[in-house]
């Protein structure tokens, strides 16, 4: 032990330990930090989803809960609520509105609150409770278009009702964000007094259940067997699963940066582990010539490493459990909620991370170096015996391993060690072909330039390898750069500043004309009117839906539901005709609609509307662009198919914020018309744009200084043979600002050609994201290029100028005698 602590203490002043360390410690953060992160965002999603059901489970029926479902319930000690949605007449002093209402029990919300104020319009502030008995509240909205407020009676039914809150938001709603008719929320005690649910009402009863994981999972076993049509269980996944795919495509970006910068911390591990071996290829050689056994020698590196590990895993640990704060902080506002604490049993795999890692990298080495011979005393020239390829080999299969236990696949990893490698052949063909290039245009080397150039190529490996690490660095960064300021700022720019925020349903044809002269007065501008049917597709080239899908699994949205259709003499602004002929003969589809259902020209779909069937022929395909906020539709019909039936007619428009209240004003004059606002969607989004990238951005911190570990430790993996080429120089007469020339020349050639690869590859995958992914026409982005070698230069150059400073600081005499 104490032989193991004099040899480690003297080796950290070497400064190789101390890169081991440092690698170690990057490693172990970066795993710490990402995994700690998105064990909080999943723990906020499901409580969340969880807040949004006002439940952690809930049973859906269009008929009313069967005593026997809240037996069971109670038998497990489960908490229970119940909520009765429909929709009805409210009354108040002459006015009247067609509203949406649910009736909640006293235990409503078992999950989340909801969201009331005393102000109209107000932001509202958290309620546990539901409104007591002979209480109401009303939408801000609803209030408005009946003039009732705080204080008034509102008459539901047969049921009077005193208005006591301002409803904002209704935890439990599926349509809480986007309610087209106005909500308001009564207590199930005052509903039978109201005798407006009779036979044959549109009404959706929910039992909601809370209480602990197992017995939830018992009463999900029990009762799943008995649903039937009508009937669903839901769980906050369910709920929330758009969600839970925008979180998941987050934790796959995050964890693909993450594994980066483990790759390249192994990498730099890996480095420093190789000159430490070299520089203790002697000391290993004299200890076994005085009598040290490989046992003996197993035991002093095993401590070493032990303790080398217990310090870099811990620093890594306690730098992971900050950077996951800071990557919170910065994301916290995009949380309805406060991020729940992460929890400790996360942290074994930052562990595992450091442990795999130097098992990997290090152990292959440290038994080479065991098995020296001492004849390496009386022959210096010896080197020790190793496979170079089967070292990194076993590396690079323990760092696969590692990737498949942080992503908790093999898909992933696959990926990635599949696209390095590609990276990797087209990064050494054009630097092989750069450094022979530099080489041959430095024939007879005389000055700092041409002997920078030329040590590019004779350095070949080293610099190869070197330029794939910060090629692939500088790439990741071009690529969120181009993300950041391309990509989202062309989708920002395609919303031209008077994007529609507003959208008006349910407006009957004798509504438009006075409804189109209030937005004229106002100066409102609007898009154009469009009729809508309600309708469904029953049948695909003759075959019924309920045939093609009986379980209604992975079933095309144009089959799923009742869809909104119309009718249109010429094609739309925001539409393009990619196949067939707009002749309004025939149908007309959505081209994501028609590739998800398999539909081609020719086929036929029958659709059921108003009980009457209408099998038409699809005759053209359009591209639609949903992102420019018009009034868009899956399915186009004939005039004369729909003309016939009664249809209302919707509209986009854009209202000022100073212009909102005199708008919503004049609308209270439309009852039955539906609004939808959707500004403050859109700034959300831009929101989570900008947040978002701030905490990927931290990741590539990460990311970069394990690069520049890798570049440190591979320049001090050839430090003594610069050492020597810079002493000879400097004693055959050649100043020291040639040498400094030379290494600038070598670095920032260096720096140069990874930027400029680094923009060739952000580029092609800057062109996959606009064209497969954001589906915009591709564009040149000018700034990669001029930043990619720009920051290749600056960057690899100060670090290789740090990490080979000796070779200037030291006197040529002194180095000539230590080699």
């Amino acid at each position: 032990m104490s032989l193991a602590l004099k040899l480690l203490l003297r080796d950290i002043r070497s400064g190789d330990l101390l890169t081991l360390v440092m690698a170690l410690v990057i490693s172990v953060s970066t795993v710490t930090a990402i995994g700690l992160f998105v064990d909080r965002l999943q723990l906020s999603f499901e409580q969340e989803s969880a807040n949004l059901l006002a439940a952690d489970r809930q049973v859906r029926t269009d008929e009313q809960i069967p005593s026997d479902w809240r037996e069971k319930a109670q038998e497990l000690s489960l908490q229970q609520g119940q909520r009765t949605s429909f929709s009805t007449m409210l009354f108040s002093d002459g006015a009247l509105q067609l509203a949406q209402v649910s009736a909640v029990t006293g235990s409503y919300p078992l999950r989340g609150a909801f969201l009331t104020d005393e102000t109209l319009f107000g932001t509202g502030t958290p309620d546990t409770q539901s409104p007591k008995p002979g209480e109401i509240w009303l939408s801000s909205r609803l209030s408005s278009l009946i003039s009732a407020s705080i204080g008034d009676k509102v008459e539901v039914g047969d049921t009077e009702l005193t208005v006591s809150r301002y409803l904002v938001r209704d935890p439990g709603s599926t349509t809480s964000s986007f309610a087209i008719s106005p909500r308001a929320v009564m207590n199930m005690a005052d509903l039978a007094a109201t005798n407006v649910i009779i036979p044959g009402s549109r009404v959706s009863y929910s039992l909601l259940l809370a209480g602990d994981k197992e017995a939830l999972e018992d009463y999900e076993a029990w009762i799943t067997p008995q649903l039937g049509d009508g009937q669903r269980w839901r769980t906050p996944t369910q709920k929330g699963e758009r969600i839970g795919d925008t979180i998941g495509r987050a934790e796959s970006f995050l964890l693909l940066a993450g594994t980066l910068a483990v790759i390249m911390s192994g990498v730099a591990m890996a480095l420093a582990a190789a000159r430490f071996v070299k520089r203790h290829l002697m000391q290993v050689a004299v200890l076994k010539t005085l009598g040290a056994t490989p046992k003996l020698l197993r035991k002093v590196f095993f401590i070493q490493l032990v303790i080398l590990f217990v310090l870099g895993a811990s620093l890594g640990l306690l730098a992971g459990w900050g950077l996951q704060q800071i990557i919170s902080a910065l994301l916290s506002s995009l949380m309805s909620t406060q991020l729940p604490d992460p929890s400790l049993t996360k942290l074994w795999i930052g562990v595992a991370t450091g442990l795999i890692s130097m098992c990997a990298f290090c152990l292959p080495l440290i038994s080479r170096l065991i098995g020296i011979s001492p004849l390496s005393v009386l022959q210096p020239s010896a080197r020790i015996e190793q496979n170079t390829l089967l070292i990194y080999a076993v590396g690079f299969v323990g760092l696969y391993g590692l990737m498949c236990l942080y992503t908790n696949g093999f898909l992933l990893p696959t990926v990635m060690t599949i696209a390095i490698a590609c990276v990797g052949v087209v990064v050494c063909v054009i630097g092989w072909a750069g450094f022979r290039l530099g080489r041959l245009l430095s024939s007879g080397a005389s000055n700092g330039w041409q002997i920078g150039l030329a040590s590019l190529y004779r350095r070949l490996t080293p610099n190869l390898f070197q330029l794939l690490v910060f090629t692939l660095i500088i790439m990741l960064g071009l690529i969120l750069l181009g993300i950041k300021t391309s990509l989202v700022s062309d989708w920002q720019s395609q919303l031209p500043e008077d994007a529609p925020n507003h959208y008006l349903f349910n407006v009957q044809a004798d509504q438009v004309e006075p409804i189109n002269d209030t937005i004229s007065q106002l100066n409102v501008p609007a898009s154009e009117w469009f009729p809508m049917v309600r309708g469904r597709v029953t049948e695909f080239n003759g075959v019924s839906a309920k045939v093609l899908y009986p379980r209604e699994r992975d079933e095309p949205e144009l089959f799923e539901r009742e869809l909104n259709l119309t009718w249109a003499d010429t094609i739309g602004e925001a539409n393009k005709l990619i196949a067939g002929d707009f002749n309004g003969e025939g149908l007309s589809v959505e081209q994501s609609a028609a590739e998800e259902a398999n539909i081609q020209l020719g086929d036929e779909l029958t659709l059921n509307i108003g009980g009457v069937d209408y099998t038409l022929p699809v005759t053209s395909i359009r591209w639609v662009d949903w992102g420019s906020m018009q009034p868009n539709f899956y399915l186009i019909l004939p005039k004369k198919v729909l003309q016939d039936y009664p249809a209302n007619f919707v509209s986009s428009l854009f209202v000022e914020d100073d212009k909102a209240q005199s708008f919503y004003q004049q609308m209270a004059n439309y009852p039955t018309v539906s609004m939808l606002n959707v500004g403050d969607l859109l700034k959300q989004i831009q929101l989570v744009f900008g947040q978002l990238t701030q905490a990927i951005q931290l990741v590539l911190v990460c990311i970069l200084s394990a690069g520049a570990l890798v570049l440190v430790a591979s320049v001090r993996a050839t430090l003594e043979e610069r050492l020597e080429e810079g002493a000879l120089l400097r004693v055959l007469g050649a100043r020291k600002a040639l040498v400094q020339q030379a290494l600038l020349v070598e670095f920032g050639a260096l720096g140069f050609f990874s930027g400029l690869i680094a923009a060739l590859g952000a580029e092609a995958c800057l062109f996959g994201l606009q064209v497969f992914v954001f589906n915009s026409p591709a564009s040149f982005h000018g700034l990669l290029w001029l930043v990619g070698p720009a920051i290749g230069i600056g960057v690899i150059t100060a670090i290789g100028l740090f990490a080979s400073r000796k070779v200037l600081s030291v006197p040529p005499m002194l180095i000539l005698r230590q080699l």
